[in-house]
């Protein structure tokens, strides 16, 4: 089972664990990785901006768009149904997951956050 998994299944977890750390981070800075180059391109290269974003979000369903600039940190666990349209300005911290379903339409500078853990009372 991935990190992932047991945070979705409200798993108590150590940031400090180095599986966690490898897991977490390496999809975090792929992440990263692909919004530097996204927010990076010519607004009006929307092919190249689309091709990127389906490697960000690991697929991309017809008539999606979310325009630059935005940030994810976990973008497979961001689902993006069909003809779903983001402005500018989005901010995913989407480790729990997070679904946005067909045709919602978001506005600009939209925050969007999931994360399912468990703390436990006297563990650090």
């Amino acid at each position: 089972m991935s990190v992932f998994d047991d945070l979705r299944n409200g798993i108590p977890y150590d940031i400090r664990d180095p599986e966690y750390l490898r897991e977490a981070h390496g999809e975090m800075s792929r992440c990263r990785n692909l919004c530097w180059r996204i927010n990076s391109t010519n607004p009006d290269e929307r092919d190249s901006i689309l091709t990127l974003e389906r490697e960000l979000f690991c697929g991309l369903p017809e008539g999606t768009f979310i325009t630059p600039p935005f940030q994810v940190d976990i973008g497979c666990f961001f689902h993006l149904g069909k003809n779903v349209f983001a402005n500018h300005g989005l901010t995913a911290m989407s480790i729990g997951t997070i679904t946005i379903e067909d045709g919602v339409m978001l506005g600009p500078e939209m925050p969007c956050g999931a994360l399912r853990s468990r703390i436990v009372h006297g563990e650090s």
